[in-house]
């Protein structure tokens, strides 16, 4: 038994390395709603690395080395929400990556886990700048090569459930605070069991104009902490990252975005000395 909890706890430190597609992040003014009929195709390419592990406050891997490239194509459209007045918008993101773990100088690329939901927003005032929106998001474990404890997938089926409040403070000024649980099944091939995890973020955004805003976000989870036949293979998050965002559309319909995060302080898992996030959005 100590041996398979070896060789599952170095699968974990693979794949918690980085964010888990469960886990869908929000970018600033992601819970501002787009006019009913809007649709979005939304391409993102992600860039992180890391050096260290990891748990229980404690490093417990040093020279990871670990690289992550990933691309995300993200289709959403905004519609009525059953003749009820309330806008919501279904969406799909399907990951495509490459690892590179130094460690254990194993690579991957393909699919990742694909990711389906949206929200519904019951405030929608853009006169006052204030939104407030819910969550709901269904994650399968559809990566290539899931069983290998990569990053690109945890094989195992998630939810994660969102609530997010937007509220223009002045006219330049906006704040966003977004609640977030998941909640997982059983991992598929080793059967180990994950505690939910809670995260809270903020982001405190400067509109310079109507089409271009930077913003500082603040990120803390807690939880997840993961066990096999009551022996703890993970131990509880409680994880903080900064990241700095600046968006601009470029046309009407073109706009791009460039992110820089950090993680200030982990628990649990490997830290991201640096990532690099861009976003391309084009709507019609």
């Amino acid at each position: 038994m100590k041996n398979n909890l070896c060789c599952i706890g170095v699968l974990a430190v693979c794949g918690m390395s980085f964010p888990s597609f469960a886990d869908i992040k929000i970018d600033p003014a992601d819970y501002v709603a787009a006019p009913k009929g809007t649709n979005m195709v939304m391409l993102y390419q992600q860039n992180a690395w890391a050096n260290d592990a990891y748990s229980g406050g404690k490093k417990s891997v040093k020279g990871l080395d670990m690289k992550l490239n990933l691309g995300i194509v993200r289709l959403i459209h905004f519609t009525e929400f059953f003749n009820t007045g309330y806008v919501w918008d279904p969406q799909i993101l399907i990951p495509v990556g490459r690892q590179k773990n130094g460690l254990t100088d194993d690579k991957y690329a393909g699919i990742g886990d694909i990711s389906v939901g949206a929200t519904l927003w019951t405030i929608n005032r853009p006169e006052q700048n204030e939104y407030l929106g819910w969550s709901a998001f269904i994650t399968a474990p559809t990566g290539r090569d899931k069983n290998k404890g990569y990053a690109l997938s945890n094989n195992r089926w998630a939810a994660d459930l969102q609530v997010g409040y937007v509220k223009g403070l002045t006219d330049k000024v906006t704040f966003e605070l977004v609640g977030e649980t998941e909640f997982y099944t059983k991992q598929r091939k080793t059967h180990s069991q994950k505690r939910p995890l809670f995260q809270i973020q903020n982001h405190w955004r400067y509109n310079f104009t109507e089409s271009t805003h930077a913003a500082i976000t603040f990120r803390q989870n807690w939880g997840a902490k993961e066990r096999l036949d009551d022996e703890s293979i993970a131990t509880s998050h409680n994880n903080s990252t900064f990241m700095f965002t600046l968006a601009t559309m470029v046309t009407p319909k073109v706009g791009v975005q460039a992110q820089w995060l950090k993680d200030i302080s982990i628990r649990e898992g490997a830290k991201i000395d640096n990532a690099l996030q861009f976003r391309l959005v084009y709507a019609f």
